[in-house]
């Protein structure tokens, strides 16, 4: 089912929307290699800015060179709350759901170690170490409606068409038949175009993280230069379900299409009894997402004046192997009518099916650029960020079977699908007294997807707080580019003469980000 799977991403891809059913290898690997900057709220504020401006804990694992302005050690903690917002409208009907959760952003120190050499030379070599989790695949998504266009098991009987051991499986459900001529396959027993409830639940969880180890030194306070060493651990949860409940078909609406000698069409056999019924079918799958990966990072720092930073950042492609897990399972379970609350015959279990593929996934290179304007009472930064995804690599590494043609057909449908794309940052400090501050930013990452021009950005404001000479506090909101795109249940072959159902997803994310630090 993996390369089936891989076809309707790209389908989906190509057409600009989002099917839920089509979670792939293909989607993961770039879910893998996205960052999102992480760090303190301070730096999150202004945009996530960090190429051309340090003294802050976000320098560690941003760049590096950052930590050479530290002029003494730092300890921080950072808390966030993340709050995701979806409405869907599905055959009319309008649901919203609201999901908010409280976690661990970021949490980091840096040791300031200077030299002897007074004015002049190598100013200090400062050491940080920091936890970010720079992305947090926490949502839910949730709709139901009325659909009489078509039924899940016209899916489910495309699905026995393309695999042999779901066929003979799912024939134990009583909800398909075959055709006469059995090489057509099968076609439902569920009535098409009757009203039935349909529900969609897709519940994601986990997150993209990174233990950074950095070192940073200043150069007679005018060049800053550092590099740093990035642990990446990746955890994907993706629980779906799609529930439809409706009515069989009689004998005489099967006649047609069976042959004569159908069990369906015999009133002394046991099919018979799964006609003129109700049925409750619910489509499940699980995906499970491990990974655990390494990279190296670059950065300087230079100074022409006391009121210009001109920064440079690059960060080496990340190579991390992923354990993906995937399990299928669909139940059905049957009643005399729509007001019964028991079953009167026995509920179909499909047999689970499983898959387990490790593999590893080359992230590309990223390069950004920044510069920094200092004033009397505050500050301007931007960043430009570089990254091709059309580079990214898939690399098969099971030590049973490894499947060079799938790898071929991954790594080509990843350059004919995603693109380079260029990030933009741009954020500001104000002092508005020698304690309290404000900020602000924006960020832009353009689309990575070829024939989508529209990109996602975030816009954020801060305020930041010095409780005393050695404690501080700051504050964030981000907000998210609020979404409507269209989001299919399961797709439907063209012999069906159906388009999938489609819901219409309004989709709102919004972070906010508390960092409690002192300096020693």
């Amino acid at each position: 089912m993996k390369k089936t799977l891989l076809t309707l991403s790209l389908l989906a891809l190509s057409a600009g929307i989002s099917n839920v059913f089509a979670q792939t290898t293909l989607d993961y690997v770039y879910d893998v290699s996205k960052d999102v900057s992480s760090g303190s709220a301070r730096f999150k504020s202004m945009g996530g800015v960090n190429t051309a401006l340090g003294g802050d804990i976000s320098s560690i694992s941003g760049n590096p060179a950052g930590l050479g302005f530290y002029g003494q050690s730092d300890i921080s903690v950072s808390v966030n709350y993340l709050n995701n917002n979806n409405k869907a409208n599905y055959f009319g009907t309008t649901t919203n759901h609201n999901q908010g959760k409280f976690g661990l952003e970021n949490v980091g120190i840096v040791l300031h170690m200077p030299t002897a050499n007074g004015g002049y030379g190598w100013q200090n070599f400062n050491m940080g170490i920091s936890y970010d989790r720079s992305n947090n695949f926490a949502n839910q998504i949730v709709y139901s409606g009325v659909n009489d266009a078509n039924t899940i098991v016209q899916y489910l009987t495309d699905q026995m068409y393309e695999f042999d051991d779901f066929s003979s499986d799912f024939s134990r459900s009583n909800l398909v038949e075959r055709f006469s001529d059995p090489s057509e396959g099968y076609f439902p027993i569920a009535l098409e175009t009757d009203p039935k409830s349909q529900q969609v639940d897709v519940l994601t969880k986990g997150y993209k993280a990174k233990t950074t180890l950095s070192f940073g030194g200043n150069y007679n306070n005018k060049f800053y230069l550092g590099g740093s060493l990035g642990l990446v651990s990746f955890k994907y949860d993706r629980n779906y379900s799609v529930f439809e409940s409706g009515w069989t078909k009689n004998a005489d609406q099967i006649r047609p299409n069976a042959s004569a000698n159908s069990g369906f069409l015999d009133p002394s056999n046991p099919k018979h009894q799964y006609t003129e019924i109700n049925y409750e079918v619910t489509d499940y799958e699980d995906n499970k997402l491990r990974g655990t990966g390494v990279n190296v990072a670059l950065g300087m720092i230079f100074k022409p004046t006391w009121d210009w930073n001109i920064g440079v950042h690059i960060v080496s492609p990340t190579w991390t192997t992923v354990n993906e897990e995937r399990v299928l399972e669909t139940v059905a379970d049957y009643y005399k009518d729509e007001n019964a609350t028991t079953t009167f015959l026995p509920t179909y279990n499909s047999t689970p099916s499983t898959a387990s593929y490790d593999y590893g996934v080359i992230s590309p290179l990223r390069a950004s650029v920044g510069l920094t304007k200092f004033f009397g009472r505050g500050l301007v930064s931007a960043d430009l960020e570089f990254a091709d995804y059309s580079s990214i690599t898939y690399r098969e590494t099971s030590t049973e079977v490894m499947d060079f043609t799938e790898e071929n057909e991954i790594n080509a449908s990843i350059k004919d699908v995603y693109k380079s794309a260029v990030n933009f940052r741009v954020g500001g400090e104000l002092l508005f007294t020698d304690r309290l501050s404000g900020r602000a930013g924006f960020s832009y990452y353009s689309s990575p997807i070829k024939g989508i021009d529209s990109g996602d950005h975030m816009t954020s404001l801060g305020l930041g707080y010095i409780i005393n000479q050695n404690l501080y506090v700051d504050l964030a909101a981000i907000q998210y580019k609020k979404e409507t795109y269209n989001s299919s249940p399961y797709s439907l072959a063209g012999l069906w003469n159906s388009p999938a159902p489609t819901a219409e997803v309004k989709s709102s994310r919004t972070n906010v980000v508390l960092t409690l630090g002192a300096k020693f």
